[in-house]
Parts: structure tokens; sequence; C-alpha cells
């Protein structure tokens, strides 16, 4: 008796991690414009200056630094929750870091029009220092990001066939 082919995806699991990803990501968006709107500073600056960070109050790096360590803990979290195999757990962290990232500057230029361009600088990283670059290598490595978690997670969600 042949036994249909398992899948190699569980789509299922992949929609629910990219929504994971998807709510990550606007919810950095979305503190983002919050904080700049209690800095009065609008709603983004056109183009990001490290120099501006140098004469910003301690709070807001350390505030923006720990919401960055929360959320490595957050992807770390979910791909200890959701995946069994090493593999696995590093395509969660990875994917949905990845897709996070896309979704935080989608949702920046949706809700703000910024940037108006790709190609202007901000501040890439926060932990453990400031790290300063264009916008479009940030979204290159998080596209590369959504391709390595999904090859990492291939077969991720596949339950072991009966036979």
């Amino acid at each position: 008796m042949k036994t249909k082919p398992t899948p190699s995806w569980d789509y299922n699991h992949l929609a629910l991690l990219s929504a994971f990803a998807v709510a990550l990501g606007y919810l950095q968006a979305s503190a983002r414009l919050y904080v700049h709107r209690i800095l009065g500073i609008g709603p983004l600056a056109a183009n990001f200056d490290p120099n501006v960070m140098q004469q910003a109050p301690d709070w807001l790096i350390s505030s923006q630094q720990t919401s960055e360590v929360a959320l490595v803990i957050l992807l770390t979290v979910a791909a200890l929750l959701v995946a069994r195999r090493l593999r696995h757990k590093l395509g969660v962290f990875v994917f949905a870091g990845g897709l996070a990232r896309l979704i935080y500057y989608g949702s920046l230029k949706v809700a703000a029009g910024w940037p108006a361009s790709w190609m202007i600088q901000d501040c890439l990283l926060w932990i453990p220092r400031p790290w300063y670059g264009q916008i479009w290598i940030a979204l290159v490595v998080s596209a590369g990001a959504v391709a390595l978690g999904l090859v990492l997670l291939r077969g991720f969600g596949r339950y072991p066939s009966s036979s």
C-alpha cells in the first residue's frame, strides 16, 4: 500500500511563524514612531545622523539597546518552543528575525512615508553598540536571512508517516 508523500513544508507552521514575525516587525515600527513623536523630532528624520545620537539622552540609547535585546530573547524563545532540531531552531530564529526587519521598514514606509529612499542612512543595529549604514543593506541582509531560514526550516513541522 502506497502512502501519500509527506509535503516538505508544513504551511500552517510557516504561516504562524510568519504572523509572529509580522507582528514583531510592526510593533518595532510603532515603537519607533512613538519615540520620535514623544521627542518631538517629527515622524522620522530624512537621514539618520550619527552625530545626533551623540547628543541623545542615555536613556534613549539604552532603551533602544534593551529593546533589541528583548527582540533577540523573543526570537530565541520562539525557536526553543516551536522547533525540536537545532537546524529548525536556527531556521525559526533567522527566518522570523529577517522577516520582522523587512516588516519593520515596510511598516515605517507605509505609516510615515519613511524612508524616502532605501539609500539613506539609519541605525541598523543597536547592540553591542550603534551601527550605522544605508537601509538597503539591512533589507538585503534581512532577505538573505529569510531565504536561509526557509532552507533551514525544510521539513519543519512535518510529522513522520505512520508506515
